[in-house]
């Protein structure tokens, strides 16, 4: 039976053992800020489509307000990394 991973492992494994070498990190971090930049220009949008949706009584799983905090969370935290070269925690 296989190991079980946890999505940091996979993480791990994907930003470290390519045969591309650290071109997959570049990748990685592209399409992550990428998707950050997507969330972030369509917040108002997914909002008003999730109060939509909870008035005809559907719960969403993820709360979109989480999910908007959350990608400006990281993206943030991506530019700072890269404009001062370092994280705050």
């Amino acid at each position: 039976m296989r190991k079980q991973l946890t999505n940091e492992d996979l993480m791990k494994n994907l930003m470290n053992y390519s045969p591309y070498g650290a071109l997959c990190q570049a990748f990685i971090m592209q399409g992550l800020e990428t998707f950050c930049d997507h969330v972030i220009s369509e917040k108002e949008k997914m909002i008003k489509d999730e109060e939509e949706m909870m008035l005809q009584g559907k719960i969403p799983m993820v709360s979109i307000k989480g999910w908007v905090g959350t990608a400006e969370d990281i993206k943030a935290r991506i530019r700072y990394f890269y404009d001062e070269g370092k994280l705050k925690y």
